[in-house]
C-alpha cells in the first residue's frame, strides 16, 4: 500500500479519471533531515483535491511534495524537458536539499513515489475501457496567475498530441458554455503524465490548469470562488463525461 498516494471512487462506471499530482504538501518522515526548511515550496496545487473531493470520478492524487518527486516529470531529459523527477531548486534557486540525493537513493524514491502513481492510472484504465470505448484523463492542476502572463484556465494537449481535435473542440465548447475563461497550450503545452497516458490505446488527455484566483485566499479554498468554480467545473465534467459514454 502507498500511503502517498489517494484513490477514491474506483468503482465508479465513467469513462473519466481524474489525475492530481501536484496538490500534496506531504514530506516523508525519513526525509525531513534531508530538506532545506528555509527553502520556499510556493508553486504547489494549493487545496485541488479538496476542490473535487466530492466529485463521483475516479480520481487518483500525490500526497507528496513535488518537491520531493514530482511525477509529472519525464524519466528521459531532452531539450524540451530538463526538469529532473527530483527538482534540485526552489523558484528562487535556493536548494530543496541539504545535500542532493545520491543516484541510489534517486532510484529509490522513483520506485516508491513515481511509479506506484502511474501504476495507479494504469491500472484504472483497463477497468473502464471494459464498458466505453474511449477512456479520458483529465490532469487537473493550478497555477499562481500573479507570476504569469495569464489569468486563464490553460488547457494543455502539447500542440494536440493528446487528444482528437474533435474531442477537443467540444471540451473547449463546454469551458465556453461554463463562462470559463481559457486558452490552448501556453504558457504550458503539458507535462508527462498527458504525454505517457495518452500512448494507450483508446485513451485521450488534457491537463488543465487553474488560476489560483479563481479558488483560493492565502493558499485555502475561498468560500465563495471555489463553490461557484466548483459547481461549473463539476457540471462540466459531466458533460465530458456524456461524451465519452457514446
Amino acid at each position: 500500500m502507498n500511503f502517498y498516494l489517494t484513490i477514491s471512487h474506483t468503482t465508479n462506471c465513467s469513462p473519466l479519471l481524474i489525475s492530481i499530482p501536484h496538490s500534496g504538501t506531504e514530506i516523508p518522515e525519513s526525509i525531513q533531515h534531508r530538506i532545506n526548511q528555509q527553502a520556499k515550496r510556493n508553486h504547489t496545487d494549493w487545496q485541488l483535491d479538496l476542490l473535487v473531493k466530492d466529485f463521483p470520478f475516479t480520481t487518483i492524487a500525490s500526497k507528496l511534495s513535488r518537491y520531493i518527486v514530482d511525477v509529472n516529470r519525464s524519466k528521459y531529459s531532452s531539450k524540451s524537458s530538463i526538469l529532473p523527477i527530483i527538482p534540485r531548486y526552489d523558484e528562487s534557486g535556493s536548494p530543496l536539499f541539504k545535500q542532493y540525493p545520491s543516484k541510489s537513493i534517486q532510484q529509490q524514491w522513483i520506485k516508491e513515489y513515481y511509479t506506484p502513481y502511474y501504476d495507479a492510472i494504469l491500472e484504472q484504465i483497463p477497468l473502464k475501457e471494459a464498458n466505453y470505448s474511449k477512456v479520458c484523463l483529465l490532469d487537473l492542476h493550478s497555477y499562481d496567475d500573479q507570476s504569469f502572463a495569464s489569468d486563464k484556465i490553460i488547457i494543455s494537449t502539447r500542440d494536440c498530441s493528446t487528444i482528437s481535435k474533435e474531442s477537443l473542440k467540444f471540451i473547449v465548447r463546454c469551458f465556453e458554455k461554463a463562462g470559463l475563461s481559457i486558452q490552448l497550450d501556453t504558457p504550458f503545452k503539458g507535462g508527462n503524465i498527458i504525454h505517457e497516458v495518452s500512448k494507450q490505446q483508446n485513451v485521450e488527455a488534457i491537463q488543465i490548469e487553474i488560476p489560483y484566483s479563481l479558488y483560493l485566499h492565502n493558499n485555502t479554498l475561498d468560500p465563495q470562488k471555489s463553490k461557484s468554480l466548483q459547481e461549473k467545473l463539476l457540471q462540466l465534467f459531466l458533460q465530458i463525461e456524456e461524451y465519452y459514454k457514446k
